[in-house]
């Protein structure tokens, strides 16, 4: 009879682990919990801990074990986050922070069932759209269930065939190349000091890859540092908020994208170096005929380049001091690198004297500021002035030009603000360690 007594009140005290544990609130209202797990001694269905120093470091940890663990290898570094902050327990044990999480069946599941919203989407609209958006969204769905299947046993979907999709995208990538936005290199004033962002560019042709948004670009830092993650905009562009540097290169981050999208992608690298700028890369405003092309000629002597051609309302603009500040700036933006120095020039000649009755005297004077495009910062004004003779008044006044402008080109180019000496000697010195 004992015996009996205590199993029928053990029967009357026990609440099963699958019933509902009840409170009642003020007012008489019942609020239902699910069991505790830890209480009812059911095995949670993933379970990480991680000790670490502080707080973020335990943390971001965790945060990697379960990207690997819900995403398999490739959720290593994938630019992932599967659960919010209040999901990760934080507390100290033995002097050390702890970060823990554990989830039940039912919350592995709805992790895995909310991927398809927080993995990386990239747009590819305009002309990849036909070949590589419907293989983006069949491979989120194919990534999906591999990763039911890996987690548990009981899980049913089928994988879809995605060779022909992966030929095809593929295709269409190819012609794809990531160069930097400033042709030659970031451009560095006298001091070093970067005159623009870093930026680089995806192209197809001469083109913007347009419609291509949100690719991952990722720059590894030269020595100790996060790296940088950016994704393209609309243009196919990216700036990046770092120092240029020589060795450092920006690249599409095959690895962040969802497999098999790394794949269909060629290889992309652009540099990052630093560019100082310099009166190789020019053009010249107020004066034409022979000052302009005797100018030109002395200057690639020196190791110039040809002059950048300007259209008429340009080359107005930049010769009225009003305007010139904005307009040598968007001129700098629009080129891409292709000019650094505007010389703006006045240049007066008249008659001197004459020799007999064919050969004519000519003075010139003339007068040139140069500023930085990229700025609109003036680097100096240079004057030189002469005289010369020829064989009637035409050719007499162009000798005069022409004398003056070659002076000049040899002021000019001996000027440290305008770096064209000091970027001659710095690639002459290359190409002779370049020959040893």
């Amino acid at each position: 009879m004992r015996l009996a007594a205590l199993l029928l009140l053990a029967a009357c005290t026990t609440t099963p682990p699958e019933d509902p544990v009840t409170t009642e609130t003020e007012g008489s209202e019942i609020i239902s919990e699910p069991p505790d797990p830890a209480e009812t001694g059911a095995e949670p269905a993933l379970e990480l801990e991680v000790r670490a120093a502080d707080a973020e470091a335990a943390v971001g940890a965790l945060r990697a074990r379960l990207r690997e663990r819900v995403l398999g290898p490739w959720g290593r570094e994938a630019p992932v986050t599967l659960l919010g902050a209040d999901a990760i327990t934080v507390d100290t044990i033995d002097g050390q922070t702890r970060a823990h999480l554990a989830l039940d069946d039912a919350e592995l599941r709805a992790v895995l069932e909310g991927l398809p919203a927080v993995m990386p989407r990239p747009t590819f609209g305009e002309a990849f759209a036909e070949r590589v958006a419907p293989l983006q969204e069949a491979a989120i769905a194919n990534f999906v269930c591999e990763r039911r299947r890996a987690l548990f046993e009981d899980a049913e979907c089928e994988l879809a065939d995605l060779e022909e999709s992966v030929r095809l995208a593929a295709e269409a990538l190819r012609p794809l190349r990531l160069e930097p936005l400033w042709s030659g290199g970031v451009p560095v004033g006298a001091q070093g000091q970067p005159l623009r962002k870093p930026a680089v560019q995806l192209r197809l042709g001469d083109e913007p890859a347009r419609g291509l948004v949100g690719l991952p670009i990722l720059v590894m830092p030269a020595g100790e540092g996060a790296p940088l993650r950016v994704a393209t905009d609309d243009e196919g562009l990216a700036l990046l908020n770092v120092e240029p540097g020589d060795g450092l290169v920006a690249t599409l981050d095959r690895a962040a994208l969802m497999p098999p999208l790394d794949a269909i992608f060629p290889e992309l690298r652009a540099p990052l170096r630093p560019r100082p700028v310099s009166l190789r890369r020019w053009t010249l405003v107020g004066a034409d005929g022979p000052f302009a092309e005797a100018l030109g000629e002395a200057l690639a002597e020196r190791g110039a380049e040809p002059p950048l051609a300007l259209d008429r309302s340009t080359s107005r603009a930049l010769q009225r001091a009003s305007r010139r500040a904005g307009t040598l700036r968007a001129l700098a933006n629009e080129q891409g690198g292709a000019l650094d120095v505007v010389l703006a020039a006045t240049v007066e000649s008249h008659f001197a004297s004459r020799m007999g009755s064919r050969r004519t005297w000519y003075e010139a004077e003339a007068e040139v500021q140069a500023f930085l495009a990229w700025t609109g910062e003036s680097l100096g004004r240079f004057e030189a002035r002469g005289n010369a003779n020829g064989i009637g008044d035409e050719r007499a006044e162009a000798a005069a030009r022409e004398k003056v402008a070659r002076d000049l080109a040899r002021q000019l180019a001996a000027a440290p603000a305008l770096g064209l000496t000091l970027e001659r000697t710095a690639a002459l010195a290359g190409a002779v360690v370049a020959a040893f």
